[in-house]
């Protein structure tokens, strides 16, 4: 699977509407989005705690309301003359999604997004095979798994964080993941040990295509780029010539 990281983020403005519509145009089979509850408990699509990076305003997000947050330009920090883009609302995120298509849902905030974000999924017209969940909080991903465990959820691991293999399988058992997302780029050893355990594994952010090769042919279940159409159509000549 090829999951467009923050929709196709290298040629339009991350998080946004128009990132993710381009995603499918390029042929991703899923995409990543970043989201935060609002003040007034609305989820929007946004990676950082405040908007001043992508929307050159600052706002913190968990103490605004979405009404103030809709105001913002969300294109701001991206190159070219864009037409402005608002930051999304989950729900309007859904709607881009295909019957095949699906999307991986990084939360960026703790657990009392949990009870917020059931609804939302559950009020959405997608399958649950369509849905993932993703955070790098592991108590998210607890508290997601202990509501709704028909739905995916998988544990981001950030390799600078050394920790052993056998430390990272405990972790996904205790809170119950399906299995564990990671920025690994050089070790077949940690992928073989997650998949052998019975966790599906999964790798961000990769826009190399030697490198996308690579992890596949290891075994993970997908490849989050920032780059889908560029991946998808090297990975067609490969397979195809």
């Amino acid at each position: 699977m090829i999951v467009a990281h923050r929709g196709a983020s290298d040629d339009a403005p991350e998080n946004t509407l128009q990132a993710f519509h381009l995603a499918w145009l390029q042929n991703a089979d899923a995409i990543e989005g970043d989201f935060r509850l609002t003040k007034d408990e609305q989820i929007v699509c946004i990676h950082d705690k405040d908007t001043f990076r992508t929307c050159g305003e600052k706002l913190i997000v968990a103490e605004s309301t979405y009404a103030e947050l809709s105001q913002l330009d969300a294109s701001k920090h991206f190159k070219g003359d864009l037409a402005p883009q608002s930051i999304p609302l989950l729900s309007e995120v859904f709607k881009t999604i295909p019957n095949n298509k699906g999307i991986y849902i990084e939360i960026k905030c703790g657990p009392e997004i949990v009870p917020t974000l059931i609804n939302w999924i559950v009020n959405s017209n997608l399958r649950k095979e369509q849905i993932s969940i993703i955070a790098f909080d592991n108590q998210v991903i607890k508290a997601f798994k202990s509501i709704a465990p028909h739905i995916k959820a998988h544990w981001l691991y950030d390799v600078k964080e050394p920790v052993s293999n056998h430390e990272l399988l405990d972790s996904l058992r205790d809170i119950k993941a399906d299995g564990l997302g990671s920025n690994n780029k050089n070790s077949q050893e940690l992928v073989n040990s997650i998949t052998k355990a019975g966790f599906e594994y999964h790798s961000w952010t990769i826009d190399d295509i030697q490198i996308a090769e690579q992890l596949l042919k290891w075994g993970a279940t997908s490849i989050t780029t920032n780059k889908p159409g560029y991946l998808r159509q090297q990975l067609s000549i490969k397979y195809t010539s």
